[in-house]
């Protein structure tokens, strides 16, 4: 019986260690416009939404992502990992689809600052 409540848990903690896939658009206004976009995987614990996105163009650079949810506000810290930067805060909403369907549970954060706009998105419903 043991084995048997190990097993069920092992099985049940699985979704939550891999991940929703979600993709990821960043405009940066520096001494040009910049738009990268990127996907991968993030792990919810709680409130907190936090991984790593490979760039879609090239498949190397990695962007950092932590993002406090608290209802509809959010709250992340977003950095460029091959530029070694510290990250920047941004602060924006969080929506998800009010009646969501078998094949449709979208899902968006929108954050900004003064000089950065990310959108991350999904739309892939639970099991």
């Amino acid at each position: 019986m043991k084995r048997l409540l190990v097993l069920c848990s092992i099985l049940l903690a699985a979704p939550a260690e891999a991940g929703q896939q979600w993709e990821l658009i960043s405009v940066t206004r520096g001494s040009a416009w910049e738009v990268n976009a990127a996907k991968g995987a993030l792990k919810q614990n709680g409130r907190i939404l936090e991984g790593v996105l490979r760039d879609k163009t090239d498949g190397k650079a990695d962007y950092q992502i932590r993002i406090e949810l608290n209802g509809e506000r959010a709250q992340a810290t977003f950095r460029f990992i091959s530029e070694n930067d510290k990250g920047t805060i941004l602060t924006g909403v969080y929506k998800k689809a009010a009646k969501p369907t078998k094949t449709h549970c979208p899902e968006q954060i929108q954050l900004m600052n003064s000089f950065q706009y990310i959108g991350l998105a999904r739309d892939a419903c639970e099991p």
